[in-house]
């Protein structure tokens, strides 16, 4: 073999080891994504009993179909939702984070949406008195407060009053190139989710808000329901068999949900202070689909807060209910799954403690 020949395979040799090897090592790279603890399953928002310790976060473990208890606490030993005056009223995801609002002082807590480790927090303050929180965009979130709406940096967690709405303000929903907002005494005020400019008022509203899968914004006013398009603003309604009541008496989250599969909104017939027996749903283009209720609670339960959730993976209604009374009753909770399109009860999960549950969280 001549000097050329030797180096052309003395080349091709060392080429070839080079591919094999970044092949190998390519494939050890190769990883899959590791599955989260809580990522099979939904949460439970508990607002916990006033005065005797915080709320809690509950997780249903759809693998072995039962309810873990304080699962935050547990994954984050020394770390909790106190002060003890303080209630949890609300939570959501957004970017793979689970965002527990705290309202009375408490903090808003910020944690890996399938592990439950904390990632942040603003820290509890006699000064706060937070609602709900719904995200803008990687850097940037909103939270609403018994005094008006923060814009709240995602990275540093410092937030500053956002101008527009003052007073109570509680949920919000970003759809479209809007972020509609909830005031206790503006009712709906809408924002341009670009700037944060106020573009549309509407007074007396009541319970928002809910997206169908049309894209379609739904709330209520008066004695209707109302839907909303994201991108025009323009509103449609039906009427509706009932008035339903605002939630500003210790406020919780509105009581309205949609569906992820069919343009079909559910909510409950509440008195202010929250609780009722009856959830009705609403097809879109069927006003018969309101004629009666689609869900009534069990014989003595009741519902207590935002007690309706839709859950995708299994395409059902899920509730949860306080055995009606005072004292011990409240310790007497159940939670309810019912196929979202006949109504029929599919199964029940009885389980005791001073839960209080205000409402649900859903992957």
């Amino acid at each position: 073999m001549n000097n050329f020949s030797f180096k052309k395979s003395l080349l091709l040799a060392v080429l070839a080891g080079t591919l094999f090897s970044c092949k190998k090592d390519n494939n050890q790279e190769i990883q899959q994504p590791e599955q989260g603890k809580f990522e099979d399953g939904f949460f439970v928002i508990n607002e916990g009993w006033y005065g005797h310790g915080t709320g809690s976060v509950t997780f249903f473990d759809a693998v072995s179909g039962t309810l873990k208890d304080s699962v935050f606490q547990k994954e984050n030993p020394g770390k909790d939702f106190e002060p003890k005056s303080s209630t949890i009223q609300f939570a959501t995801i957004f970017n793979k984070n689970l965002y527990v609002v705290s309202k009375i002082g408490g903090p808003v807590v910020v944690a890996d949406a399938k592990t439950l480790k904390e990632i942040g927090r603003i820290p509890a303050s006699p000064q706060s008195d937070w609602r709900a929180f719904v995200g803008l965009d990687e850097n940037n979130g909103l939270l609403s407060s018994s005094k008006g709406i923060f814009k709240v940096n995602l990275k540093t967690y410092a937030a500053t009053q956002l101008a527009g709405t003052s007073g109570q303000t509680g949920d919000m929903f970003k759809a479209g190139k809007y972020v509609y907002t909830l005031s206790q005494s503006e009712g709906a005020v809408i924002y341009n989710a670009a700037d944060l400019t106020v573009v549309k008022k509407i007074k007396d509203v009541t319970l928002g808000f809910a997206q169908t899968p049309n894209n379609k914004v739904w709330y209520t006013k008066g004695k209707f329901l109302y839907n909303s398009d994201p991108l025009t603003l323009a509103t449609d309604s039906v009427e509706l068999p009932f008035t339903p009541a605002g939630t500003w008496f210790a406020w919780f989250s509105s009581p309205i949900i949609a569906s992820t599969q069919e343009n079909t909104v559910y909510l409950l017939k509440s008195p202010g202070f929250g609780g009722g027996k009856m959830l009705y749903r609403y097809i879109e283009g069927n006003k018969a689909s309101l004629d009666q209720p689609f869900i009534t609670t069990p014989d003595k339960q009741s519902f207590y807060k935002k007690n309706l959730g839709y859950y995708a993976k299994t395409n059902q209604i899920v509730t949860t209910t306080v055995q009606d009374g005072y004292g011990t009753n409240y310790g007497v909770n159940n939670i309810y799954f019912y196929d979202a399109t006949s109504g029929n009860l599919v199964k029940k999960i009885p389980y005791e403690g001073y839960y209080f549950p205000a409402t649900f969280v859903f992957h």
